[in-house]
């Protein structure tokens, strides 16, 4: 687990609207019995110890007990408004020499060594920000920045910059590759197609795991006739 000692914060960035599901957010939006929110927190819980989720507007409430943040560009500037609330958050906490990993509440696939070898991949580096990859897909919103990159990052907001590559294209960034194993790690769900492919994709797996389970079952049981 990365500690504080790492001076490194997580944050769940729900600031999305939501508007190709039931535009309340997708924080809230319940995938395999439970909000997504908690299915993103309960993978980054063992990952990181000082856990935070970041959302647009003060009235929104989590649906679990964990620390809130708000964004402080209010208007519609898209996912950079949540990066710099979770890194301006970061430099409260640990000043410039810190570091903070953002994670998209519509991830629910997030892999358990995510924090980690992101971590490592930006110490080993020496990276601005390192960028999560599955395959050939880059995912910007899955990353590793710097707490130093505050004062850039508010300057290309106010001069009207709002894709994060527009932004990250001047900095030195790293990437960090998994590999798609029957589900992509960093899958997400935008709307209620994504939705169905992602229950589709649970099925599946719990199916996989059934059928491995069984032929070790049927391996053990013939190991022990046998000798």
């Amino acid at each position: 687990m990365i500690s504080t000692k790492n001076k490194l914060v997580c944050v769940i960035l729900a600031g999305g609207k939501g508007s190709r599901l039931d535009k309340k957010g997708k924080f809230d939006q319940v995938f395999n019995k439970i909000p997504l929110l908690e299915h993103v927190f309960n993978k980054v819980k063992k990952q990181s110890d000082l856990i935070v989720v970041n959302f647009n507007k003060k009235e929104t409430k989590s649906n679990i007990e964990i620390e809130s943040i708000y964004d402080t560009y209010q208007d519609d500037i898209g996912p950079l408004a949540g990066i710099h609330s979770a890194i301006k958050y970061s430099n409260e906490k640990f000043g410039e020499v810190g570091m903070v990993c953002t994670v998209p509440v519509d991830t629910p696939f997030l892999p358990s060594d995510l924090i980690d070898r992101l971590y490592q991949n930006i110490i080993k580096h020496s990276s601005d920000i390192v960028v999560a990859k599955s395959g050939t897909r880059k995912h910007p919103t899955i990353a590793i920045w710097k707490n130093s990159l505050l004062i850039k990052l508010e300057e290309y907001i106010n001069n009207d910059i709002r894709k994060i590559d527009s932004f990250t294209k001047d900095m030195q960034v790293s990437y960090e590759s998994w590999k798609i194993e029957g589900i992509d790690p960093f899958f997400n769900i935008n709307n209620y197609d994504d939705l169905k492919i992602a229950e589709n994709m649970i099925k599946k797996k719990k199916k996989l795991r059934s059928w491995r389970n069984g032929i070790r079952a049927t391996l053990r049981l013939l190991w022990r006739k046998l000798f």
